[in-house]
């Protein structure tokens, strides 16, 4: 495996955007850290993949994933579900969107008599998400727990 920087195709940032290649399968995987997106070699136009992807997909993700020409392959905005850390994903509207990075919160003694909660101990905070632009992805990242202050600068431009 080898990972390798690479010109985002999307917001154009080239300190930022990673191929990982797996050569024996002739497979790479593409994420960038300043927009957001990310793909893979299998995401081909009219690919099972890619139709699977769209199906898993929310209606702005549909709406605002983009072919890359140079690699003839569909992108789509991140969500990233790191369990614990929380959960990082795009809202709005084609025209009018954003990251949002819901935090993990323990329930208040109320919710937990509550029986939609039944079992747990803890939620994904939806509603006190907190905003973050289109091409601030890393930042969300950096909230979130999966880069720390030794990286964060290498992200930064």
């Amino acid at each position: 495996m080898a990972e390798i920087k690479i010109t985002c195709p999307h917001c154009l940032n080239d300190n930022n955007c990673f191929e990982e290649k797996i050569d024996l399968e002739k497979f790479s995987s593409y994420i960038c850290f300043n927009c957001g997106f990310m793909s893979n070699s299998t995401y081909t136009r009219d690919s099972d993949a890619v139709k699977k992807m769209e199906d898993s997909s929310t209606e702005l993700m549909r709406d605002i994933k983009f072919f890359d020409y140079e690699r003839e392959i569909f992108w789509f905005p991140t969500i990233l579900n790191m369990g614990k850390f929380g959960m990082i994903y795009p809202e709005g509207t084609p025209t009018n969107w954003n990251y949002k990075f819901a935090s993990i919160r323990k329930l208040t003694q109320l919710e937990k008599k509550d029986p939609k909660y039944k079992g747990y101990e803890e939620v994904l905070d939806i509603e006190n998400a907190k905003i973050y632009g289109q091409h601030e992805f890393v930042d969300a990242c950096y909230d979130m727990g999966i880069i720390t202050d030794e990286h964060i600068d290498d992200y930064r431009d």
